[in-house]
């Protein structure tokens, strides 16, 4: 079984000149097989999605897109319209697929949309919640544009790692790679 570098070179996106083939092959290799859907908040060109269906061979990946002109749908992937912010949106789609096993952000990276998202989302995310492009939360990046609340969603994570020590919150692990962050239950 190609491991993420391997499946994700063969795709129209970043992920795999990003670094990120570590943090996903060691928190989620052993459980390719398990995983029966995937939401991914941004699609644009749909390489990503694509790459997911075939790393989770049995799942079912759901790409949450605010651009309309980003739809298409493919056996095990469908494309929702709408933002990934909004809870009704959120809502209907966690009515309408189910809970999902892994949620990616991947989407606009600002951090108050990482936020909001994560919060709407993560009570709902059965094993893992995956945060990318996290290097657009500090300062030194575009002089901190993608931080359009004064408050980069690292400061979120930092509470969470807080939460979790004092046991508030129920995840297993929070991993912190170079521009990424995987939180499993």
């Amino acid at each position: 079984m190609d491991n993420f570098n391997e499946i994700f070179s063969r795709y129209d996106t970043d992920k795999s000149q990003a670094g990120y083939g570590i943090a996903y092959d060691e928190s989620f290799c052993h459980l390719r097989n398990e995983i029966k859907s995937v939401f991914e908040i941004g699609v644009n060109r749909g390489g990503s999605v694509r790459a997911f269906k075939e790393y989770f061979p049995n799942a079912l990946i759901i790409g949450l897109e605010l651009h309309g002109h980003c739809y298409f749908e493919e056996d095990r992937i469908k494309i929702q319209i709408g933002d990934a912010t909004n809870k009704e949106f959120i809502d209907k789609i966690l009515n309408t697929n189910g809970y999902p096993d892994i949620v990616i952000d991947d989407g606009s990276h600002f951090s108050n949309d990482i936020k909001t998202s994560f919060r709407l989302l993560y009570p709902y995310t059965k094993i893992g919640y995956v945060i990318e492009d996290l290097g657009t939360q500090t300062n030194r990046y575009e002089n901190g544009f993608y931080i359009k609340d004064g408050v980069p969603a690292t400061i979120m994570i930092k509470e969470i790692v807080e939460e979790l020590l004092l046991g508030i919150y129920s995840c297993r692990s929070i991993k912190i790679y170079k521009g990424i962050c995987i939180i499993t239950k």
